[in-house]
């Protein structure tokens, strides 16, 4: 039996928080913007990596978001977090950090 093809190779040890966007290239501009302001923000050792519902639908599906972006704080494959308000962006990072540095 062939493996299944996946957006992760392997199950890093770092945290993953994942931006799942909708299919529409309108708003890519804003989701390209989005990405920078987070990176600038979040705690370096968070790898961050957009999804887009055109490209891996089924990933996407599986987190259930109604409204988008939706993020989701992974570590091991483990759900931590998830955000779906509209982004504030300090909020963002104080709870993502908060997130990965509680003891387990």
């Amino acid at each position: 039996m062939a493996p299944t093809p996946s957006i992760f190779p392997a199950l890093p040890q770092q945290p993953i928080l994942l931006v799942c966007t909708s299919a529409s290239n309108s708003q890519r501009l804003d989701i390209d913007w989005l990405l920078a302001k987070l990176r600038s923000l979040i705690k370096p050792g968070i790898q961050i990596m957009c999804i887009d519902e055109a490209t891996h639908p089924e990933v996407v599906r599986s987190f259930g978001f109604t409204s988008f972006p939706g993020c989701v704080l992974l570590q091991q494959g483990f759900e931590l977090w998830r955000y779906t308000s509209p982004i504030d962006y300090n909020a963002l990072s104080l709870q993502t950090t908060h997130q990965v540095d509680r003891p387990s």
